[in-house]
């Protein structure tokens, strides 16, 4: 009799509750895939910072390349522990011009990190998006999209593995909770929440 546990595609009980218990936005989940990170306010850039943050401690190089005519806070982002040496900020005026070079970022395979922020309504077509999904998986890097949407809004493209929805949940000016909900994983599903402590701005503590 055919042993179906052994069968490619079918998985143990045990081991779906393992991966479920490991699921956190972290470096490690991010590997290899194309991810999007929504958000209506700041607090999508803020979880951004922090896994830039995690990635430089891991000795991981990061970059980030934005279109948009905001960046993020650069006091805040450096009482984060950010090294600002080592992070490469390229500003590009069109989405598409920034998702190339992202590719030529992952191409490098210097990157363990790179982070596209995105203005509203930006579309990137199938060819580039599946590009840079091959390239994110030759080399274990983590594409990271940041999207200003709301969770109703449909996502950047159906190769996005996993996608989060951020947002403040707590603004004391001292200390600020920010709720992930992960509204598409396509290996634990979507559903689940996850909540992220920062410390307040500077200018307010």
């Amino acid at each position: 009799m055919t042993n179906l546990v052994a069968l490619p595609r079918i998985r143990r009980g045990t081991e779906l509750l393992r991966a479920e218990e490991h699921a956190r936005w972290e470096l490690s989940t991010l590997k290899g895939k194309l991810s999007e990170l929504s958000a209506q306010s700041a607090a999508g850039v803020s979880i951004a910072l922090k896994l830039i943050a995690e990635a430089q401690r891991a000795q991981e190089p990061t970059a980030w390349v934005g279109s948009t005519a905001r960046l993020f806070y650069p006091p805040d982002a450096a009482a984060w522990g950010l090294d600002w040496e080592a992070l490469p900020i390229i500003n590009l005026a069109e989405p598409r011009q920034a998702a190339r070079a992202a590719d030529k970022l992952l191409r490098s395979g210097a990157f363990g990190l790179v982070i596209v922020d995105l203005p509203p309504r930006s579309f990137l077509p199938a060819p580039l998006m599946g590009r840079l999904l091959r390239l994110a998986e030759t080399h274990a890097s983590a594409l990271l999209f940041l999207s200003h949407k709301s969770p109703h809004e449909d996502s950047l493209s159906s190769l996005i593995a996993l996608r989060a929805q951020a947002r403040w949940i707590r603004l004391d000016p001292r200390e600020l909770q920010a709720e992930l909900t992960i509204l598409k994983d396509k290996c634990r599903g979507p559903g689940h929440r996850l909540v992220e402590d920062f410390d307040g701005p500077l200018g307010l503590r």
